[in-house]
This record gives structure tokens, C-alpha cells and sequence, in this order.
């Protein structure tokens, strides 16, 4: 009888490991800059839409359980709730992924023809993206919508 307990218990132990959640297959990531209410993040390059895609959802479960801090580090400092508001930009190319290709990008002028062409290379990188608002409003995507120019790989999720 013993050995037969054991062996259920061990059964019901490895189904609980390799059981699959809805959001098993999200990429590793590491934090690669952070400016204010934005964060950089990068993936490895063979990471999946479908990775991307759980990626963004398992942040957006996050929020809502309020277990962000498993996963990015506090992004509004002086508040109670450290994600009150916040922007992430998931990169895949480390060269993209840098704090100072995210201030070109800032300070670039879309009024010239060279600011367009840096704000549109720079948001072509940007492979997904999670967004909320301090009302409660949220976006999720792989890649980016910058008021309307959008990444070329761009897909709203939520």
C-alpha cells in the first residue's frame, strides 16, 4: 500500500511540473535599460510570436495578481504601487536594445526627414510591447504602435 501512495504522489508531483499553462512558453529576459515610467527589455533572437505572445499576456496576469515584481523590476519608485503606470519595449537585437538608442529615438524630430527615418527604424525593433495606464487601461502587442506609426511586424493583442 506504501508503495503504491508513493507512486501516486510521484505521478501527481511530475503531472504538476509538466502540465502547461496557458502562458508556459514565455522567453527568458533580462532587463536592458530603464528611463522613467520605460523599460527595456530583451529576448533571445530565436524567441517565437507565440513566445512573445505569452510573454506580453503573462505580464498583463502579472499586473492583475499583482506579482510584477517576479518579473521587472519597480518601475514608479515613490508610489505605494510600483506599477502604477508603465511602458515595456521587448527587443530581440541587443544593439536596439540600449538606453542610448531609446534617447535618439526620444529626442529625434519628427518634423525632419532624418527623425522619422530614426523613430521608424527604432520602433521596427521594438518586437513587443505592454502598456498601462494610470486609469487602468492597458495595451498589449508585438511590436509597436507610436500614435499610429507602427511597427512593421506590428499586431494588436489586447
Amino acid at each position: 500500500m506504501k508503495r503504491l501512495s508513493f507512486l501516486l504522489i510521484l505521478i501527481n508531483v511530475m503531472f504538476m511540473f509538466t502540465s502547461t499553462s496557458v502562458f508556459s512558453q514565455t522567453p527568458p529576459l533580462k532587463v536592458a535599460w530603464k528611463k522613467g515610467i520605460i523599460i527595456g527589455l530583451i529576448v533571445p533572437s530565436t524567441t517565437t510570436k507565440k513566445q512573445l505572445t505569452d510573454l506580453i499576456y503573462t505580464f498583463r496576469q502579472a499586473k492583475k495578481e499583482k506579482t510584477l515584481s517576479t518579473l521587472i523590476p519597480p518601475i514608479n519608485l515613490g508610489l505605494t504601487d510600483k506599477y502604477t503606470t508603465f511602458i515595456i519595449f521587448i527587443f530581440s537585437d541587443p544593439k536596439w536594445a540600449t538606453s542610448e538608442k531609446y534617447d535618439n529615438y526620444e529626442s529625434a524630430s519628427i518634423k525632419t526627414a532624418k527623425g522619422r527615418a530614426i523613430s521608424k527604424a527604432y520602433i521596427d525593433h521594438i518586437i513587443a510591447s505592454y502598456e498601462y495606464d494610470i486609469d487602468g487601461k492597458e495595451y498589449g502587442a508585438l511590436g509597436y504602435d507610436e500614435g499610429g506609426d507602427k511597427s512593421v511586424h506590428y499586431k494588436k493583442l489586447f
